[in-house]
C-alpha cells in the first residue's frame, strides 16, 4: 500500500540516490539536505522534517520538506499521491508560508489544497547553469571599481543594504546579521560591490553552495546606476573566481525578468529547470 511517511536516519542513503537522481529538480531539496541530512536541527531555520511518498512496492517517488523558517519544499515522480491525504494533513499541520519546486510538481499539489488558504501570490523562476565556462575564462578582464565586501560596510552602507532588503522583498537583517553574512565571505571573493566613491551602488555574492555548484545571488545595482553593466560584471567577476575553484556558478531567477535573463545568457548561462513559488497564507 502507497504511503507518506516522516523520513528518519535509516531512509539516508535511499534519499540522497533520490536527490542526486533528480538533482535539478530537487536542487531547494539538495541545500537541505547536504547541510543536516535527514535530522531535523531546530536551531537552523533552513532545517526541516522530511516526508517521503512510497508505493506499493516501497519506491521512494516523492519528497516533502517542511523547513524551520515556513518553506515546503517538493519533488513528485509520481501522480498518485495526490490522493493521500496524510500530505493534506501534512501541509495544514505544518502552514507552511512558502511552497517551491519544479512547476509541474507545485501545480499538480497546490490543487491538492488551494481552496484551503486564505491568500497566495504565485511566481515563476527558473535555475540557469554556466556549464560551457570556457569563453568566460578566455575573455575575462579584472573590473578594478569591483571590490570585495567589508565588516564595515554593513554600518557604513546601511541605506543600501535596507534598499537591498527591500528590493528582494525579505525582512530587514539587523546589521549584525549583514556583518556576519559578509565576514563569512571575506578573502574568498564571494561578496563584491561597486562603489561610487562614497556609497556602494552594486554588489552580489555566494548565497549557498551544493556540491560542486555555487549559487551567485542578491544581485543589485541601485535604480540611479543601473544599465552601467554592474550587475553583469559582478555576475562574470563571481562566476571566474567559483570557476577558478573547481565549481560551477548557477543562479536563479525570475522568468519575467527579461532583462536580467538576457544579461545571464550574454555570459554563457543556461536554463536548467523551471521553478514556481506560491506564497501563502493560511
Amino acid at each position: 500500500m502507497s504511503l507518506i511517511k516522516k523520513l528518519t536516519q535509516t531512509d539516508h542513503e535511499i534519499v540522497k540516490s533520490y536527490i542526486y537522481q533528480n538533482f535539478w529538480g530537487c536542487i531547494e531539496i539538495a541545500k537541505v539536505f547536504d547541510k543536516n541530512g535527514l535530522k531535523n536541527k531546530l536551531s537552523d531555520k533552513n532545517s526541516g522534517d522530511f516526508l517521503g511518498f512510497f508505493t506499493d512496492e516501497n519506491n521512494l517517488e516523492g519528497i516533502f520538506v517542511f523547513t524551520n523558517n515556513k518553506r515546503f519544499l517538493l519533488h513528485v515522480k509520481n501522480n498518485d499521491v495526490t490522493k493521500k491525504v496524510d500530505l493534506l494533513k501534512a501541509i495544514k499541520y505544518y502552514k507552511p508560508e512558502y511552497m517551491s519546486g519544479p512547476s509541474k510538481h507545485v501545480e499538480m499539489v497546490w490543487q491538492m489544497f488551494e481552496r484551503t488558504v486564505k491568500r497566495y501570490k504565485y511566481s515563476n523562476s527558473m535555475y540557469m547553469v554556466l556549464e560551457d565556462y570556457q569563453t568566460l575564462l578566455d575573455e575575462f578582464k579584472e573590473n578594478r571599481s569591483i571590490r570585495e565586501a567589508s565588516k564595515g560596510d554593513a554600518k557604513k552602507q546601511i541605506k543600501f543594504f535596507l534598499e537591498l532588503e527591500k528590493h528582494f522583498g525579505r525582512n530587514h537583517m539587523t546589521i549584525n546579521q549583514l556583518q556576519n553574512r559578509i565576514v563569512e565571505r571575506i578573502g574568498l571573493n564571494e561578496y563584491l560591490v561597486i562603489d561610487d566613491g562614497i556609497r556602494i551602488v552594486a554588489q552580489g555574492f555566494v548565497e549557498d553552495k551544493i556540491k560542486a555548484f555555487s549559487q551567485i545571488g542578491g544581485i543589485y545595482t541601485t535604480p540611479k546606476f543601473r544599465n552601467n553593466g554592474f550587475s553583469r560584471s559582478i555576475v562574470e567577476h563571481l562566476s571566474y573566481y567559483t570557476i577558478q575553484k573547481g565549481n560551477i556558478p548557477i543562479l536563479a531567477v525570475l522568468k519575467d525578468n527579461i532583462s536580467a535573463i538576457k544579461v545571464y545568457e550574454s555570459l554563457q548561462f543556461k536554463a536548467k529547470v523551471d521553478f514556481s513559488i506560491i506564497e501563502l497564507e493560511f
